[in-house]
């Protein structure tokens, strides 16, 4: 039997939560709907003190201000109206690897399995991009199969630009009640958007966005310990924390946002089934035709009664907000803001090429204390130690980059990391590099080098040393790091490099090749050695960044990485 066939099958004999709950009496007269494409709709959850909810009310029981100005209420429909469902899938590579993708194939299947005849569903997935797999459908079949036969993708997260195409396609829904559904354990790394930038396309779309993070208990506490709108990865980039983001994506649109423990997912997926039959769902046509942002009020005469909806209404334009049912071809043809770093990319012959001066400060590396740009240099700096260390150690998530220390109270022999740029597989890259100890009575000698390949799981780094204080020796070592473990492991022990009068400047040119599992190291553009790593299928491409270990400081000058094509 099919994957599919097995879901249909349970569907059929498991009880399931269903969204057509029985049907309280219309109000009347006002409750007749018009289309006039101004119609603006409140989904409203009313509970009492212990949240559970209150039902039997009557549209003579609400009021709805905007601006302070009660307004007629113009629909109004008791819990059980039909939904315009639209299902936001995270696919990204740490879904699969950590089995949250098949528990949210399970919960979001039986979902779907209660939903009515009249209902319909909108299915998308998304990664580093967003793929509308099924439109609109009250058939149930083609969500459950695309759903079954979605995989894991070996790609980032951008979750807020998937936020924003699915809030695109449902400006297509039928019904009142429309929501959005977004199953993610990622924190977005990879959109072109920013969070305040998804804000007000939230506001503007008369949908529900509801949020669960599949996060394990391990990422959960990482992100709380941060206890900020903001977490930093081990590249010593900042993003968004998904703890806040996830919490007020939810709430501009009067949904709620979820972070069960992994094999609770079903419970969270019910709970916004239960939801979505249990609101109340109001509409209005505003006084004011267009303009900013409109505060939207709900009150309920009855005693006790605590009421959710959404804060009020953006002033995006319909087309993008989600206006009357329509075609939605449009919302494939959106231009996105380029990455910061893209101005540093040029293409020949199909294959990319990477190239940073640091001359432009806006082209995306960190800048903060101990990260600096200077004359065509970028620099890393590394304060003498403690003898008790802090740790910097970082955690497999769905970024697998989240760090939980920083420059500042990290433990030098962990690595000081910085990383930017397009992915690429095959690959030639270099970086000229001049490092400096401290010389402090706790120093620890510092060590500088070219890291590539960096992605959710570690990286590879070539490193180079002095082999003594007193002689122009120096020596290099290919490392692969884990970002689940504390110390890299050496793949190619110290080395010393022969010594030549290029070897006596200060800047050092590091250069590798990388053609599937081989790795090609150069030293001022002479070739050493040629390191073939049997288990590099999970390093198999990533980004080019630059390492510090030690303490001290390290200067890095003409990064560069060209994407090499198939090996013939």
């Amino acid at each position: 039997m099919t994957r599919v066939a097995i879901v249909l099958a349970l569907i059929m004999v498991v009880p399931l939560p269903r969204l057509d709950a029985q049907k309280p009496q219309a109000a009347g007269p006002e409750t007749i709907f018009r289309s006039e494409v101004n119609l603006l709709s409140v989904a409203v959850r009313v509970t009492d003190r212990k949240e559970n909810e209150i039902h039997g009310l009557t549209a003579d029981q609400f009021s709805l201000y905007e601006d302070g100005v009660r307004q007629k209420i113009s629909f109004f429909e008791a819990e059980d109206e039909p939904v315009s469902l639209g299902i936001l899938l995270d696919v990204s590579s740490s879904m699969g690897t950590t089995g949250k993708l098949d528990r949210a194939k399970d919960a979001l299947s039986r979902l779907i399995g209660s939903l009515r005849p009249e209902d319909e569903m909108l299915f998308l997935r998304f990664h580093r991009q967003a793929d509308k797999v099924v439109d609109f459908t009250s058939d149930p079949h083609p969500i459950l199969s695309a759903i079954s036969a979605s995989a894991a993708m070996q790609e980032g997260t951008s979750l807020y630009d998937a936020v924003a195409k699915a809030l695109c396609y449902m400006g297509s829904a039928r019904h009142h009640k429309r929501a959005l559904l977004v199953v993610t354990d990622g924190a977005d790394q990879n959109s072109h958007r920013s969070l305040e930038e998804i804000i007000p396309l939230v506001q503007a779309s008369q949908a529900q966005v509801f949020i669960i993070g599949c996060f394990g208990k391990e990422e959960y506490d990482l992100y709380r310990s941060f206890h900020n709108q903001k977490v930093a990865l081990v590249t010593n980039q900042e993003i968004d924390n998904p703890l806040f983001a996830f919490k007020r994506l939810a709430n501009e649109s009067g949904a709620e946002s979820f972070f069960p423990a992994i094999g609770n997912l079903q419970e969270a997926v019910d709970a916004v089934a239960h939801q979505l039959r249990t609101q109340y769902t109001l509409a209005y046509y505003p006084k004011r035709a267009t303009g900013g942002f409109r505060q939207i009020e709900v009150k309920v005469a009855q005693p006790g009664a605590r009421v959710r909806a959404r804060r009020g209404f953006g002033g995006v334009e319909t087309a993008i907000a989600g206006g009357p049912p329509g075609p939605s071809a449009g919302c494939e043809e959106e231009v996105l803001r380029p990455y910061p770093y893209e101005s540093k990319i040029t293409i020949k012959d199909g294959l990319t090429l990477y190239h940073e001066d640091f001359q432009d400060k806006a082209s995306g590396w960190p800048r903060k204390e101990g990260f600096h740009y200077g004359d065509g240099m970028y620099q890393i700096s590394s304060a003498e130690h403690e003898s008790h260390y802090a740790s910097t150690s970082s955690s497999y998530s769905p970024l697998g980059l989240i760090s939980s220390g920083g420059v500042k109270n990290g433990d030098p022999r962990e690595g000081i990391l910085v990383a930017n740029g397009p992915w690429f597989d095959n690959l030639k890259a270099s970086v000229s590099v001049e490092w400096k100890s401290t010389g402090g009575i706790n120093d620890m000698a510092a060590a500088a080098g070219l890291v590539f390949r960096l992605n959710g799981r570690g990286y590879y780094a070539v490193i180079l040393s002095k082999f003594s204080p007193y002689t122009p020796a120096i020596e290099f070592k290919l490392v692969k790091k884990y970002h689940s473990e504390k110390a890299a492991r050496d793949l190619v022990p110290w080395t010393k490099v022969p010594l030549n009068d290029l070897i006596r400047a200060p800047q050092k040119k590091i250069s590798v090749q990388c053609q599937g599992a081989a790795i090609t190291i150069l030293i001022q553009d002479d070739p050493l050695i040629i390191f073939e790593d049997p288990s590099s299928g999970s390093f198999d491409e990533g980004l080019v960044g630059m390492v510090l270990y030690g303490t001290g400081r390290a200067v890095f000058r003409d990064l560069s990485a060209e994407e090499l094509g198939p090996e013939r």
